[in-house]
């Protein structure tokens, strides 16, 4: 088996405490040898000068911007590290705080030959307790970054009471129902239980996409078409204090796997404006494994995941985040990649 090294990613809004985590980490697991990238915009790296220097346990390389888009930087960046793999063991890419996740991770899910030596273990979004809702109200990219997060930490929640507290933590899971939400009180970050929190992995028995698309098909039928038929469970929500809508599908029958990769393509490349992330757990009897489906800006990982076992239920739970969505349009689409429709 190839030798592998773990990844991190931390992204969270301008101000949320990325850098005070970061750390944190490194203070917390001193044992543990980092290739820290600041990702920040502009040449100068402001935020590296706040990091803790460590005798052998931080490789610093400054890497320019990756935030906007992705480019040859970030393949670039990972080559030297690789070359020079010897000296560290995990690493942790800040995102700057206007930085979009996806564009940094979806090498890590998508491209093969990065998988082959660099394992995305979690991406975690510190979020600033106090200003969350004003950001998720004026920016997009603090709605980005919690949707596409396995991890969201809310941090200094020291500075609101325990009601509202309980309200923000609400108010994120109808954001991304499928992440966990930690809290972190004056700093206290508690890393061993966070580095626990390995979302990825706990999807992933092999990292490699198991199935490549073989050509695409027309998508979905008019919005004038008759309504489905939802099964218990289904639920469209809209976001109280944004225009931010999180749809939960689920369905019992068997999920053809390789027609959900063409649909999907088609959708991602014609008509997923306003989708910021789409994330499926997919059911097939024939399939001993959980099947995981991500959307990573306009492209996709389909990945098999930890098996069935006995008692689990079993069935595909799809959920989609974004603006303008609607429940009709994606139930039809999904349901017409049920093997049994």
């Amino acid at each position: 088996m190839k030798e592998t090294r773990e990844v991190s990613i931390l992204t969270g809004f301008l101000g949320a405490g990325k850098t005070t985590l970061l750390n944190a980490i490194i203070s917390g697991k001193a044992k543990t040898r980092f290739a820290i990238v600041e990702n920040e915009i502009g040449e100068e790296s402001i935020d590296a000068e706040l990091l803790i220097k460590g005798d052998d346990n931080i490789v610093e390389l400054n890497n320019g911007c990756l935030c906007c888009t992705l480019n040859d930087n970030l393949y670039d960046i990972l080559n030297q590290l690789w070359l020079r793999k010897s000296s560290w063991d995990h690493l942790v890419i800040e995102a700057t705080g206007i930085a979009d996740p996806a564009n940094i991770a979806r090498p890590f899910l998508t491209n093969e030959s990065v998988q082959e030596s660099f394992h995305l273990k979690r991406v975690i979004c510190v979020v600033d307790a106090e200003l969350i809702e004003d950001q998720l109200k004026e920016t997009e990219v603090a709605i980005q970054q919690i949707a596409f997060s396995e991890v969201i930490l809310l941090n200094k929640s020291e500075k609101v009471s325990v009601a509202y507290l309980k309200e923000l933590q609400a108010i994120l899971k109808t954001l991304n129902p499928f992440a966990e939400i930690l809290v972190a009180l004056e700093n206290d970050f508690k890393i061993d239980a966070l580095f626990n929190r390995e979302r990825f992995s706990n999807f992933y028995s092999n990292p490699k996409p198991f199935l490549t698309p073989k050509g695409m098909f027309n998508l979905m039928p008019a919005e004038t078409a008759a309504a489905p038929k939802f099964g218990l469970g289904n639920s469209h929500r809209k976001h109280q204090h944004s225009d931010i809508e999180t749809i939960l599908l689920r369905y019992t029958e068997d999920m053809d796997i390789e027609a959900i990769q063409h649909r999907m393509m088609v959708f991602l490349l014609t008509q997923s404006i306003g989708v910021y992330r789409i994330k499926g757990i997919l059911f097939n009897k024939n399939y001993e494994n959980r099947v995981i489906l991500q959307t990573v800006g306009k492209g996709m990982s389909v990945s098999t995941g930890h098996p069935w076992e006995e008692g689990d239920k079993r069935e595909s739970k799809i959920v989609i985040i974004g603006k303008r969505l609607s429940i009709y349009g994606f139930d039809r689409m999904f349901r017409s990649c049920l093997e049994n429709k």
